[in-house]
């Protein structure tokens, strides 16, 4: 397993907190932590930091398909026609042709961004240069908004919106079909399964079935089964807590902006190792959805519950089939010796 390093093909790594390749524009930074050569299809990410009043104008992609989950701070988002206050939590998901562009309004603005079916990632290190640093810069160098081209997929609008525009209300559930929406921190469809709560932010339906976005958490538990998929693709971002993975053929220990890459075939299992762990994951295809349907059952409330109801695996075993889904093991228990 490759460690803080992007391995520029298709396999398993982990990257701490902070690293990645990282570029300064700016006030700003961009932390790289997945291209298309290390996941291996159109999908990337990065983390965005800036400094209060750093602003990246008014733009749009034309193929990408994007999706931010805010980690830290304020910031004001435009979004098509309206405008958003975010805050810690938030999540965005933006169709290709969506116009957007965002300011941070405080010093500790932290985003994780997500792309997928084009290369509009790529435009950090277009209008970026290399920086050693994990923060941002404190500067007042501008920014070369006229090397974005359309070779970034990314078109920089001229006519830029009135930053005096009134703050929309944010959404507690995601919407049905492929649209620009937001949904506010601590909400989304809650599902539960046994103790552990599991919260969609994006079904495949917001993304033309190109990805699912979903937060999972939950209190010290015992293992998932390890397994492996033939073609879907999975990250982990951990957002709190401590999530111990294995992958590949060892183990890692996640913790709070640590990021874990799964590609297909990778056999891979995880066990939250302190209370109140929570952690990130865009899955790739969205094919993958129906899993969790089968695993969990609606739940209305918003925390993980101090009784859990019954665990349905039954569920998912019945309809194994279906899914790509590999199990090498039994529910909290370890695989077969025939299986390591």
């Amino acid at each position: 397993m490759k460690i803080n390093e992007l391995p520029g093909s298709q396999s398993v790594y982990k990257l701490d907190a902070g690293e990645g390749l990282r570029f300064a524009f700016g006030n700003q930074l961009a932390t790289v932590i997945a291209r298309h050569a290390d996941i291996g299809n159109p999908m990337a990410g990065a983390t965005l930091t800036g400094a209060r009043g750093a602003t990246f104008p008014l733009h749009r992609h034309f193929n990408t398909h994007e999706a931010i989950y805010v980690l830290e701070g304020t910031i004001s988002l435009i979004l098509g026609d309206l405008s958003y206050l975010l805050t810690a939590g938030d999540y965005v998901n933006i169709p290709p042709g969506t116009p957007h562009g965002f300011t941070y309004l405080d010093h500790r603005g932290k985003m994780l961004a997500w792309t997928f079916g084009g290369n509009a990632n790529h435009v950090y290190s277009v209008i970026g240069e290399p920086y050693a640093g994990t923060v941002y810069p404190e500067t007042n160098a501008p920014v070369d908004w006229s090397k974005v081209t359309a070779a970034t997929d990314t078109e920089i609008l001229e006519k830029q919106p009135n930053p005096s525009q009134r703050y929309a209300e944010k959404l507690f559930a995601p919407p049905e079909g492929v649209a620009p929406f937001v949904i506010a921190s601590g909400e989304g469809e809650q599902m539960i399964a046994g103790d552990q709560l599991y919260v969609f932010l994006g079904t495949q339906s917001n993304s033309g079935g190109t990805f699912i976005a979903l937060i999972t958490e939950g209190p010290i538990g015992t293992p998932i089964p390890r397994h492996y998929h033939e073609t879907v693709t999975e990250t982990f971002f951990c957002l709190n807590g401590a999530l111990e993975m294995f992958a590949g053929d060892e183990y890692v220990t996640l913790h709070p902006g640590d990021y874990l890459h799964i590609p297909p075939r990778a056999v891979h299992s995880f066990q939250l190792k302190k209370h109140d762990t929570r952690f990130i994951g865009f899955v790739t295809p969205g094919i993958f959805e129906p899993f969790f349907r089968y695993l969990c059952e609606p739940y209305a409330g918003h925390v993980y519950p101090l009784v859990p109801p019954p665990f349905r695996f039954d569920r998912v075993l019945q309809h194994l089939k279906e899914l790509d889904l590999v199990l090498l093991g039994g529910p909290g228990g370890p695989p077969p010796e025939a299986a390591l």
